[in-house]
């Protein structure tokens, strides 16, 4: 019975949340995070762009891995984040977080993200209610992206 009302209140959790903006860039982004002290640029290959998928949280707080969100596009191709954050602005690469360590940002709204990075191959978000969450793609410069995959494998389309 436990089970089952955890994995209510996970596909609850994500049925509250929408997309809210998609930004594509040619050029390089820039991050920093003064806690780490680290700060660069996360510039895409050649051929490629970096795409900004902003979502929004209801009122209900969301925790997930962040390698089972996906960006879907035409042709079957899936892209997976290589950054996070709690904005388009405070977007954070994946493989520069440390190992044991967790990053958070406090938003506008007051809603809280944290960023943990568990092992090589695990990072996982968690975000409080009101707040955004924003995932980084490196993706192929001519690509068409039609949805992004939320953990729960539910598909929020992406309009053109």
């Amino acid at each position: 019975m436990n089970s089952l009302l955890v994995a209510l209140a996970v596909v609850q959790a994500l049925a509250d949340i929408r997309l809210t903006a998609v930004t594509h860039l040619t050029e390089p982004l820039a991050y920093a995070n003064p806690s780490l002290n680290l700060k660069g640029t996360v510039s895409p290959a050649p051929g490629r762009r970096l795409d900004i998928v902003v979502l929004a949280l209801g009122a209900t707080p969301m925790e997930a891995e962040v390698g089972v969100f996906a960006l879907l596009a035409a042709g079957g191709l899936t892209y997976a984040p290589i950054g996070v954050g709690g904005g388009a602005h405070l977007m954070f690469p994946l493989d520069r977080l440390p190992i044991g360590r967790e990053v958070g940002q406090i938003l506008p709204t007051d809603a809280i993200v944290a960023v943990m990075r568990n092992s090589i191959s695990s990072v996982t978000v968690e975000a409080g209610p009101k707040a955004t969450i924003a995932l980084l793609f490196e993706v192929a410069a001519n690509a068409v992206v039609t949805s992004l995959r939320l953990p729960d494998g539910t598909l929020l389309a992406i309009e053109r």
